[in-house]
């Protein structure tokens, strides 16, 4: 069996402040020193007057993108379109409902790829559905992987967090991390309770992504990264 590199950095950190650095935006260091703090983070625990300080998982997490996993508030029209308090407006959004056009760039080519259309909340019925599903699912993926390869906190949802949002973040996960299926399912769990991991309506699909080859041969570790409950209108708070 081919025996795959786990990348001990995508440094998420790093590429957010290089992110911050084109946009012309205050560092995390910057903030850190304008504030009074003595701690440098961009060193690893170093303080400036060269202290080593250990710092704690949690607080390495922080200081990189982040991922929102959940569903999304109703609008005047009772449609769930609006971002949930808990999730910032800079954070990307991947809708794992609808697939519009996609640049795909491979290389130094981009080109430009149809979209998948809508994806029902429903277990697919014959084989041609569960490819399509199963093409949601890498276009959901690919575009999770993108943003935080940029350094930008991704807003991963559906309407009421619970089965189409969760199984984009799950084939993230699966594809360009180390985490097994358990261990995928357990990072969505310990972030957002009531999503569906396990028994997620495309299970089959996710299986089949978890069996299959990864998508980079360099993989981030999955326990390095911030996932965070996006939450949801508060209408489905009482819904499984």
């Amino acid at each position: 069996q081919k025996k795959l590199r786990v990348m001990p950095g995508i440094d998420f950190a790093a590429l957010r402040r290089e992110r911050e650095a084109r946009q012309g935006a205050p560092s995390s260091a910057a903030t850190a020193a304008s504030s009074g703090s003595t701690t440098d983070v961009t060193s690893g625990g170093r303080r400036l007057d060269g202290v080593e300080v250990e710092l704690s998982p949690a607080a390495e997490r922080q200081a990189g993108p982040v991922i929102y996993v959940g569903g999304a508030c109703k609008d005047a029209s009772g449609h769930h379109a609006l971002r949930p308090a808990a999730v910032p407006p800079s954070a990307v959004e991947v809708d794992c409902r609808k697939s519009g056009t996609e640049v795909r760039v491979r290389g130094n080519v981009a080109t430009l790829t149809a979209g998948l259309g809508s994806l029902h909340d429903r277990k697919p019925a014959s084989d041609a559905e569960c490819e399509r599903v199963v093409e949601f699912l890498q276009r959901d993926a690919r575009a999770i992987d993108a943003s935080l390869r940029r350094g930008e906190s991704v807003w991963v949802h559906c309407a009421q967090g619970f089965n189409r949002g969760p199984s984009g973040l799950l084939a993230y996960l699966l594809l360009y991390t180390d985490a097994s299926w358990d261990e995928a399912c357990g990072a969505l769990k310990a972030a957002r309770p009531r999503a569906r991991g396990r028994h997620n309506t495309f299970r089959q699909q996710l299986e089949q992504l978890a069996d299959g080859p990864k998508a980079n041969v360099l993989l981030a570790d999955h326990r390095s990264l911030d996932i965070r409950d996006g939450g949801n209108d508060p209408c489905d708070d009482d819904r499984r």
